[in-house]
């Protein structure tokens, strides 16, 4: 991510957002302030503006912003959504807004609880796939506790586990919140560090002071599968006893982590359409298909009593797909739009012909949260293409090398 620099939200967010944005925090603006000047105009007066406030205000804004560019990327726009239990109403502004950074600044306004949310998502997906990270199988498909006594437990078990032999009790803190469109369930954990002589500046001075800072780890849970993934610093003996003692408070279960080998599929983000995203450089034309469609999907419960719903469509390509068929059908039930968890889809590419006369051919994608597809009994050429098109729906998860590639 490039540094922070305000000028680069000053011109990327227009006038509008940055009103709402200065209004929300009582910040008086001179009348004089010229809201509907010409785009370069009005970036320079409003930098101008903001080295005017007083530098307690300024420092207030500044980090604040910091929070702005940071969620204002791909991945941090894919954490609001997964952080909001009301992603229709956000994407319906999300298409009337002009980029990230505007996005970014408009739920910060409008959703601040989502956006806080969306911040400690986001930590926890930029570990996925790195060196603190681990994923592993506990074959439970238990609801989570969100009692406060569960989870005061989970923080004393922590505390106890995670703090040295000798010497004081470690604090720890626990929160719990729901990844939508994962189907997942995040424990964010924050344990106190050993403690730090901050040297800052103050004024025209400068102080030392002890600080006492968190440390933190991070577990989502998918109940769908019982897949757990685990990101924090500290190996083996951080990771299981973070597995073990939430499934024993939260799950009420004595769980055996097992290692997972292949990457899970996120399928809950199908259920908004197989539209390529913004950023995508795939070029369908190119690769001569003439539709995507989701054909059939398997939906589980995620409230007691647990159950699974099968919806499919006919094979023909001119029919219509799940999504269509199950609104169309369930109206306010639709399956889609509830407490449901996608656990299997099937999705359909429809190829033109290479003859007149002739159909064309399809290549289905079948795939189970658990990570368990048929990519591998496909050709190379349909494999690579059946990839890129699962990460740019961001169902999957970026590969090895492409990790490696922007480490």
């Amino acid at each position: 991510m490039t540094a922070f620099n305000p000028r680069h939200l000053a011109r990327q967010v227009p006038a509008a957002t940055w009103q709402a944005y200065l209004s929300s925090r009582s910040i008086a603006i001179p009348e004089s302030f010229d809201w509907n000047a010409e785009e370069k105009a009005f970036s320079d007066a409003l930098i101008a503006l903001l080295e005017e406030f007083e530098p307690d205000q300024q420092a207030l804004l500044h980090a604040e912003l910091r929070h702005v560019h940071a969620l204002a990327t791909q991945k941090g726009i894919d954490a609001i959504l997964n952080a909001s239990d009301n992603d229709a109403a956000i994407r319906e502004d999300f298409g009337k807004l002009r980029n990230h950074d505007e996005r970014a600044m408009w739920v910060l306004v409008n959703w601040p609880q989502t956006f806080m949310t969306a911040e400690a998502l986001l930590q926890f997906d930029l570990g996925v796939g790195k060196r603190s990270w681990k994923r592993q199988a506990i074959k439970v498909t238990e609801p989570v506790s969100r009692e406060a006594a569960d989870i005061e437990g989970l923080q004393a078990a922590l505390s106890e586990v995670l703090s040295k032999r000798k010497g004081p009790r470690r604090a720890c803190h626990v929160d719990v919140c729901d990844r939508h469109l994962d189907g997942g369930v995040q424990i964010s954990v924050y344990v106190e560090d050993d403690p730090n002589d901050l040297v800052e500046f103050v004024e025209e001075g400068m102080r030392r002071r002890t600080t006492r800072p968190a440390t933190n780890l991070a577990l989502v849970y998918f109940p769908a599968s019982g897949i757990v993934d685990t990101v924090g610093r500290g190996g083996a003996k951080v990771h299981q006893p973070l597995v073990t003692l939430f499934a024993r408070h939260l799950l009420k279960q004595e769980v055996k982590p097992e290692a997972v080998k292949q990457p899970m599929f996120y399928l809950n983000r199908l259920r908004h359409g197989l539209d390529l995203p913004e950023d995508s450089d795939i070029d369908l034309a190119a690769h001569g298909i003439d539709r995507i469609r989701l054909r059939r999907a398997r939906l589980r419960s995620t409230r007691a009593p647990i159950c699974d719903f099968w919806v499919g469509v006919p094979a023909d390509q001119a029919e219509h797909c799940v999504l269509a068929a199950s609104s169309a059908h369930l109206k306010d039930h639709d399956l889609f739009r509830g407490p449901f968890n996608i656990v299997e889809a099937l999705i359909s590419i429809y190829f033109a012909p290479a003859e007149v006369g002739k159909r064309g051919r399809v290549l289905n994608i079948d795939l189970k949260q658990s990570g368990i597809s048929n990519l591998q009994d496909m050709g190379e050429e349909d494999a690579n293409l059946a990839e890129r098109l699962l990460r740019a729906w961001r169902v999957s998860e970026p590969t090895e090398v492409e990790l490696a590639l922007v480490a």
